[in-house]
């Protein structure tokens, strides 16, 4: 990890400790799976919202029985322990000392310190025998370095005429013309997913949707290695908000008991395995990988989470992430650097603005938030939706990542390849922590802004465009597919349904049309929006 350079070496680790590790594999037939996520959202193709169910997905692109046996027969034979495998042949969880670690992948792991925090790490990337060079990916767990980041900000004291104690759902239903939020019949049947980590009190919530005279929901938990019983409020915050946007939808915690980002790989691993959620939502991120910020995780640790990605979009399952809190460089200081999960092709980037309302709630003046994230990607190219929303290119890297002991060059990035760079963020809603947002967390209210509450009440949004679609086609498990393909769809036939953000700016400056910190902007009428987003959908 890019966190060694920077940091104090303190000594060797304990060899005798015992460390949890996931060896994540490739998926099959890369090009495959391209072509038919190509075919899978382009109008006219035979394929066209075919979407494959788990199953499917396993026989047609995860790693071969084959490959699984040949990593995990590796493994044993270098004395670790193998624990599990999921059931898509993508990850396999194991455990050893450290010292059988460093002999089975030929790496040192140290303690470091750095800015006040402690870490152990690999002193070089890990290395497998030749004949699985195709197979392994990842290795993960060798490090606890970087962990992610809840994009979720308190707020400062409110300025003067805006939201005393922050807006509330009702405020924001009413600015950007939503349906009635206390009407459950809206996103009724329709399983809202959130990635998170750690917990919650249901009393909170009760409270919370009870305050404001709306529908309670149910809430189902799935802890993700290990059961969490820290409190969070990014946790509560993403539960309260995307129930209160769909108050008919059923809600889906996935609590990863840490936020390392291995622990998040398994929890969108887990997410897609189910294929329980027919929406997901996460406020959690890291900026994307240089080894110029001590902070960034790994490639290879992001492509890992990137394969969950692809197969959410194969099943049709939409993913939503906050777009970060630290304006365009993504508290890097690099003047230009994406947030990852955001900068991913296949999820939509929650975008920010700074809205004030009048005493009616209408609308008086809306401007990009100069906190919003939004950037160029160094990863990944410009996806088929952003040069023409009627087709779709997906996940293509600019990076190649057989590199050793370097690590990530960004300099092999979208830009020095010459390729243009997928860029972000996709659509916004309000999210300056001067106007804020209520939350009630803990026993008690607060006022917090950010991108996390953008991504959550998104994946709201499009729970209730997913009710609709499913109404009109009488079919209670149809789906919507990817965000992107339908947001930018819907930018393309519908634009006067976006209120477009021509002001502020996050370092890059809002404009007419799609800019970096707002995307295309945001609901202008909520409630027609979500119907002419239905419309576009297969029927």
């Amino acid at each position: 990890p890019s966190a060694v350079s920077h940091a104090t070496l303190v000594g060797h680790h304990n060899p005798a400790a015992k460390l949890n590790i996931t060896v994540g594999l490739r998926l099959r037939d890369p090009a495959g799976v391209q072509t038919f996520l190509h075919d899978l959202y382009t109008r006219g193709s035979s394929f066209y919202h075919q979407f494959l169910k788990p199953q499917e997905f396993k026989d047609r692109f995860a790693p071969t029985q084959q490959d699984v046996d040949a990593v995990v027969a590796f493994l044993q034979q270098n004395g670790i322990k193998v624990k599990d495998v999921s059931s898509n042949n993508v990850l396999i969880h194991a455990r050893a000392t450290t010292a059988t670690l460093e002999s089975a992948f030929g790496v040192t792991i140290n303690n470091y310190k750095q800015g006040g925090r402690s870490f152990y790490a690999a002193t070089t990337n890990p290395s497998v025998p030749q004949q699985l060079g195709s197979v392994v990916l990842s290795v993960m767990g060798l490090d606890d370095a970087v962990v992610l980041k809840p994009h979720s900000i308190k707020a400062p004291k409110p300025k003067g005429g805006l939201a005393i104690g922050g807006f509330s759902p009702n405020q924001i239903a009413t600015a950007y013309k939503l349906w009635d939020i206390t009407d459950a019949t809206q996103g009724a049947g329709v399983k809202i997913g959130i990635a998170t980590a750690y917990s919650f009190r249901r009393a909170d919530l009760t409270k919370f949707w009870t305050h404001y005279g709306l529908p309670d929901h149910t809430v189902v938990i799935h802890s993700i290695d290990g059961v969490s019983r820290q409190l969070n409020g990014e946790t509560t915050l993403d539960i309260e908000r995307s129930g209160a946007m769909a108050p008919g939808a059923e809600i889906h915690v996935y609590e990863g008991s840490t936020p390392k980002f291995v622990t998040f790989v398994d929890v969108f691993n887990q997410m897609v395995i189910d294929d329980t959620v027919d929406v997901i939502s996460t406020s959690w991120g890291s900026p994307e990988p240089d080894n110029s910020n001590p902070s960034s995780v790994q490639f290879s640790t992001l492509q890992q989470e990137d394969q969950a990605f692809i197969q959410a979009s194969a099943q049709g399952i939409p993913v939503f992430a906050a777009a970060g809190d630290n304006g365009a460089d993504d508290g890097t200081g690099s003047g230009n650097t994406a947030d990852y999960p955001s900068s991913d092709p296949t999820v939509v980037a929650a975008g920010g603005t700074s809205l004030v309302l009048d005493g009616s709630d209408n609308i008086v003046s809306e401007s990009a938030w100069d906190g919003a994230g939004g950037a160029d990607s160094i990863l990944f190219a410009e996806p088929g939706y952003q040069t023409s929303a009627a087709s779709w290119v997906s996940n293509t890297s600019c990076i190649d990542d057989t590199q050793t002991n370097g690590g990530l060059d960004a300099s092999t990035g979208c830009s020095a390849a010459g390729n243009a760079s997928r860029q972000n963020s996709d659509m916004s809603m309000n999210a300056d922590p001067a106007t804020g947002y209520s939350v009630y967390f803990n026993g008690r209210w607060a006022v917090y802004g950010g991108t996390s509450f953008v991504a959550p009440e998104l994946a709201g949004f499009f729970a209730v465009v997913t009710a609709r679609y499913r109404t009109n086609l009488v079919d209670a498990t149809a789906r919507i597919g990817n965000g992107n393909a339908l947001i930018y769809d819907e930018a393309a036939t519908n634009p006067g349904d976006f209120n477009d953000i021509t002001s502020g700016s996050n370092g890059f400056p809002a404009g007419t049309g799609w800019d970096h910190p707002t995307g295309w902007g945001t609901p202008n009428d909520g409630d027609a929006m979500a119907d002419d987003m239905e419309a576009l959908l297969p029927h």
